[in-house]
């Protein structure tokens, strides 16, 4: 006699994966509005201290201000609709699902961009904005790794 596992039962599985799909998206979705503590901010609990950015940049600090809050805006607009629309896309919304991948991957770059270039300028400390780079990496290098797999599968003797 032969046990049945759960897994193996079809609608328990696709009602995990479906479940899965909504929490990672949930999640995704949500690390792309984090993105709007850089810009335009938010307080942070002590009186008169915001987390935020105040255009001050070592990358570009060549170009006039407003080149340099513009370049800010596209790639804060980057991060924050590439993480949206890769969050729906993973939590199953139609049209967002078939492009996910490539969504998620530039608001992974927009992100590591925004980063790179408000660094110096965060407030209130940049090192308690440490976790978004590493987050971001990860996710981008998720996405290159899943890209590549599916464009080499491995053999078909292995």
């Amino acid at each position: 006699m032969s046990r049945i596992r759960l897994r193996d039962i079809p609608a328990v599985a696709d009602t995990g994966r479906r479940l899965a799909g909504a929490a990672g998206g949930s999640v995704l979705f949500c690390y792309g509005l984090v993105h709007l503590l850089v810009w335009p901010g938010a307080p942070t609990g002590t009186p008169g201290e915001r987390y935020g950015w105040d255009g001050e940049t070592e990358l570009l600090g060549w170009l006039p201000a407003w080149a340099v809050w513009t370049v800010g805006g596209i790639l804060l607009a980057a991060a924050v609709l590439g993480h949206s629309v890769g969050g729906a896309g993973l939590a199953g919304l139609p049209i967002a699902r078939r492009y996910r991948l490539a969504a998620t991957g530039t608001g992974a770059a927009g992100s590591l961009a925004l980063f790179a270039v408000a660094w110096p300028g965060l407030a209130p400390t940049p090192t308690e904005f440490s976790a978004g780079p590493l987050v971001s990496g990860l996710l981008l290098a998720s996405v290159v790794a899943t890209i590549w797999a599916q464009r080499h599968p491995p053999p078909a003797g292995v």
